[in-house]
């Protein structure tokens, strides 16, 4: 009475091809996303650390009692001064090829109450400047 049809499906290979490809982009660029580390590589993290660093460190030796005392003038400090100044904590640019003598400090009175700081950092291929406003 009842007979045992079988129906054979047939796979459309292009199709499933096409999204076992689809499925396998999207596995690779999230497991890019996730695994790849940020684009600053640890020396250009640690070069900007520095750089803060030294800015601080700028700062603090400029606040203690070596403002300019007139506008319009100029104070300077190399890296090397406040190194040996022992004014740089936590920070490696003793043994970091850093530019000791080119690397510097520049503060300018701007007037009563304002300065002015600039900072040029030269280590390895990396050289950076930064400015930054000081209030007395």
């Amino acid at each position: 009475m009842y007979e045992d049809i079988q129906v054979k499906k047939k796979i459309n290979w292009k199709s499933a091809f096409t999204k076992l490809g689809v499925l396998a982009l999207f596995i690779i660029i999230l497991a890019l996303i996730i695994v790849l580390p940020s684009k600053k590589t640890y020396a250009e993290s640690e070069f900007e650390h520095n750089l803060r660093a030294f800015m601080n460190a700028s700062k603090e030796y400029f606040k203690d009692g070596n403002l300019p005392s007139k506008e319009g003038n100029e104070s300077t400090i190399k890296l090397q001064d406040l190194i040996e100044d022992k004014r740089l904590k936590n920070v490696n640019l003793e043994n970091d090829n850093c530019n000791k003598e080119q690397s510097y400090a520049r503060i300018t009175k701007l007037n009563r109450k304002e300065y002015s700081i600039y900072i040029y950092l030269e280590c390895s291929s990396n050289q950076a400047s930064s400015v930054d406003t000081i209030y007395k």
